[in-house]
């Protein structure tokens, strides 16, 4: 393969390779778009698994809320 024949070659694979890139590109963008409404719509009926804001609240004692702080600054 000569020089000529290897430009033309590279090139045409670039250009595939940008088909594919921009492809895939729409693609991901379709199934998080896709996902996103199904997560909205989970939540709508109220069947969402994600955890809401304030749920856990609470769950540790005063006591043990202010001991695992004062660990984690130590």
């Amino acid at each position: 393969m000569n020089k000529k024949q290897q430009l033309a070659y590279i090139k045409k694979e670039l250009a595939a390779l940008e088909n594919e890139k921009q492809l895939f590109e729409q693609c991901l963008s379709s199934i998080t778009s896709r996902k996103r409404y199904l997560e909205l719509e989970l939540d709508s009926l109220g069947a969402s698994n994600s955890t809401r804001k304030g749920k856990f609240d609470n769950i540790l004692s005063e006591d043990q809320n202010l001991k695992l702080l004062g660990s984690l600054t130590k």
